[in-house]
């Protein structure tokens, strides 16, 4: 997956035009419905505080509801953290803040349920990987 950005620019009005190329490739026709979403910091207001939108054609609750999206970091950011390349991320939001760790899968059990797999003699790799791929073993 790959991030492309286009140039236009705001016409004498204000509007922006999209490419009519760029909407047919993003599945839109003449005629749809287009949801531009975007973050504002304003409580009350309608700031576009990053300056950026999203076009889709449902909102952005439906990408929110994905449980199949993931996040992916260039290497050379994750070799300056010193985080393994494979590795599990966790992002911690705060005001102001982002802060992506390497997370441990085995934080979310019971304390329980991980002593009971290390007095089982279970790694906590295993258990990791058990929990990265739905509860199953891959070999």
């Amino acid at each position: 997956m790959k991030m492309i950005e286009i140039e236009t620019s705001v016409n004498e009005i204000g509007e922006v035009t999209i490419p009519a190329e760029l909407m047919r490739k993003m599945g839109f026709a003449s005629g749809d419905t287009v949801k531009l979403s975007f973050v504002s910091a304003s409580k009350d207001g309608m700031e576009n505080s990053f300056k950026e939108f999203v076009v889709t054609p449902d909102g952005i609750a439906n990408i929110l509801e994905d449980n199949q999206t993931e996040l992916t970091l260039p290497l050379d950011i994750l070799e300056k953290a010193e985080i393994p390349y494979n590795s599990d991320l966790e992002v911690i939001c705060a005001k102001g803040a982002v802060v992506i760790t390497e997370a441990d899968l085995t934080d979310r059990l019971s304390k329980e349920l991980r002593e009971l797999f290390e007095d089982l003699g279970i790694s906590k790799d295993t258990v990791s990987e058990v929990l990265r791929n739905g509860g199953l073993m891959h070999e």
